[in-house]
């Protein structure tokens, strides 16, 4: 790759040479599909022409055939010597010439050609470019089942948002009831779930776009939505909800321990093959995907309740397998390819080789030093195939985690590739209330998609100048940057590593009285926050954003610092308590209380912009809990100050 190339694609491609010399383009002309064998190309060259359309206010004709009377200015060609979804650019003085290798490729060729021309206008460099992608499978998973159900426009949105980056699948995460079962409608009538319905505009919506739209529905553990339900709880392997071992959860946050509402299925009861039977009857037939995500991920009652006998005599690991290969019965007989949670038959090495072989192992980890490389080595020597599933870092962060997140991502595509995952899956979750706005979630997508599609040519992607240019339309060039600081306040925390969190999200869902997180932060820390944060806040008045969302990304963005500075405040409370709570006054409880409530009321505004109703007040009752807790608090304090 040239390394004087003035153009700034991203993803970066494998070759991009740039030469002297310009092409003009001119006002009249075609885009032209060389023969009728490049029909398949149409989707891209239809995406080409509104390009034009909106970028540069040109209508180009389609023209199929190449003959004397037509100008061809865009001319697209297949090539059999291209490697799948690979694709090749060439401007010269004689227009531009897209060789492609399947539609996919001539449709990746005309989202590369999207930005040259956003970039340069009507006057292209003279440029060779030859691309293909790293990972045959570049997926993006939205977390649709901590509270917050996306709008169908929103996920039109975010669909436009990956065509854009090259990626290829979308799953929605289903645990709960996000989704309208048609035969348990018991589940969610209190609820404002994606229908079926939806589910075909949507999987339609991707298809033109070539991404597949992959079901994805938890079947082993985290099935307390269902579990909890009366009429489930006998199919629970601990119906009555446990205690989690103390090895898998933070004691500064639950000092008395964190007790688990049912979650897992006692795996023999005949009942819950039938349960899910159904449910995936339900889902189904709405996708034409040929995969199907099964979850099975964090199972942590295994073993422990109904089923504890089986453990001790077989082994936790063997209940949970037998378990694996029933759901793979189910999943084959609907004529899907099985993928699941690699995280527990990761702790059981030696039943790895026994996994069926038309099965896809999903190896998640969301921590920069996650063990990517000794994972999927794993899986590899067992000749299962596998994704590598890194995060956004957004969930439990309020504003992002960025340094983790680009580390994150970066290990799971240098390993992923090197030990041969077929796949690479982005994932975004919303744990705890799903706080986080959607362009929280923006640079982790956009670095994700990245080194999915290149690993070597992208380590270094400048995100935030994509994130400026082509998310945001940012004529100041400052807002990608800002995203990426303001993810990164949780560096100024105590310095203690709490997995998938930030401290000063942790703090707004513990009760008032409990102190025990503030016990390794100080008035510094506090004092260095605040000011991080008020900087970050000035600087949030010089994007001038041009994107149709400007207003609502701007505000979304307020919020999100809000919600942190509103923690650090209520860290400085929590101290003060844990010192003795004479020192308070009852007015800085007031102003926090009115705080709160303005934090609360545009939450709940910016919520119904891009999302469904329900689940709201459910994401706001640890912060309506709070609002509580302070007003005791103010009470007590002003019956002692009267006293």
């Amino acid at each position: 790759m040239s390394e004087n190339h003035y153009l700034q694609l991203f993803p970066v491609p494998k070759v991009l040479e740039c030469s002297d010399g310009r092409f003009h383009l001119p006002a009249q002309g075609s885009i032209v599909l060389a023969g009728e064998a490049d029909r398949a190309a149409l989707p891209a060259a239809r995406r080409l022409q509104l390009t034009l359309s909106q970028v540069l206010q040109l209508n180009l004709s389609l023209s199929v055939g190449t003959r004397p009377s037509v100008r061809p200015v865009y001319h697209f060609s297949y090539s059999l010597l291209l490697p799948a979804q690979g694709y090749e650019i060439h401007v010269d003085e004689n227009g531009i010439a897209v060789n492609y290798s399947s539609p996919e490729g001539a449709y990746y060729a005309a989202a590369t050609l999207k930005q040259i021309l956003q970039q340069c206008g009507r006057n292209l460099p003279f440029v060779h470019i030859s691309d293909q992608p790293d990972f045959a499978a570049r997926g993006l998973m939205i977390d649709i089942s901590r509270y917050k159900i996306p709008k169908l426009e929103t996920l039109f949105r975010i669909v436009d948002f990956m065509a854009d980056l090259k990626l290829n699948q979308l799953q929605l995460y289903i645990e709960g009831s996000p989704f309208a079962y048609e035969s348990f409608p018991q589940v969610w009538e209190l609820e404002t779930p994606i229908t079926g319905e939806e589910i075909l505009q949507l999987d339609a919506y991707c298809q033109e776009r070539y991404i597949e739209l992959v079901p994805n529905q938890n079947s082993f553990g985290h099935m307390e939505g269902w579990l909890t339900r009366p009429e489930f709880n006998a199919l629970a392997e601990i119906p009555e909800g446990f205690m989690l071992p103390e090895n898998m959860y933070d004691s500064d946050m639950y000092p008395e321990g964190l007790f688990m509402h049912p979650g897992t299925f006692h795996t023999e009861n005949p009942e819950v093959l039938q349960l899910l039977a159904t449910m995936y009857d339900d889902l189904l037939p709405y996708f034409t995907s040929k995969y199907f995500n099964v979850g099975c991920d964090e199972t942590y009652e295994l073993g422990l309740g109904k089923s504890k006998a089986a453990a001790d005599a077989d082994g936790k690991g063997q209940l949970y397998l037998s378990f694996l290969q029933k759901i793979h019965g189910l999943v084959l007989e609907r004529g899907k390819t099985m993928q699941f949670w690699g995280d527990i038959i990761i702790q059981h090495p030696k039943l790895i080789p026994r996994l069926p072989k038309d099965i896809v192992a999903m190896e998640w980890g969301y921590s920069a030093a996650h063990p990517f490389e000794a994972d999927t080595l794993k899986f590899r020597e067992a000749g299962i195939p596998f994704y590598v599933c890194p995060g956004t870092s957004s969930w439990n962060s309020l504003t992002g985690r960025s340094d983790n997140m680009m580390a994150n991502l970066r290990s799971a595509a240098i390993h992923g590739k090197n030990n041969g995952a077929i796949g690479y899956l982005i994932t975004d979750w919303g744990d705890f209330g799903h706080w986080q706005h959607l362009p929280i979630s923006y640079a982790g997508f956009a670095y994700g998609a990245a080194v999915a599609w290149n690993v070597e040519n992208n380590l270094e992607a400048d995100v935030a100048a994509y994130l400026n240019t082509s998310v945001f339309h940012d004529r100041a060039g400052k807002i990608g940057q800002l995203l990426l600081d303001l993810g990164n306040y949780y560096k100024l925390e105590s310095g203690i590593v709490r997995p998938n969190d930030t401290e000063m999200s942790m703090l707004l869902r513990t009760p008032l009285q409990q102190v025990q997180l503030v016990g390794k932060l100080t008035v510094e820390h506090f004092d260095q926050l605040e000011q991080y944060l008020a900087e970050i806040e000035a600087r949030l008045e010089q994007p001038e954003l041009e994107c149709a969302d400007a207003g609502l990304v701007v505000a979304e963005l307020r919020n999100g610092i809000h919600f942190v500075k509103h923690a650090v405040q209520l860290a400085r409370i929590k101290k003060q308590l844990a010192d003795g709570p004479g020192t308070l006054q009852p007015e800085l409880i007031h102003r926090q209380i009115k705080d709160l409530d303005i934090l609360l009321h545009h939450y709940r505004q910016l919520w119904l912009q891009r999302n469904r109703p329900g689940g709201l007040e459910q994401s706001v009752s640890k912060l309506v809990r709070l609002r509580a807790e302070y007003t005791r608090l103010a009470a007590e304090l002003t019956g002692s100050a009267a006293l």
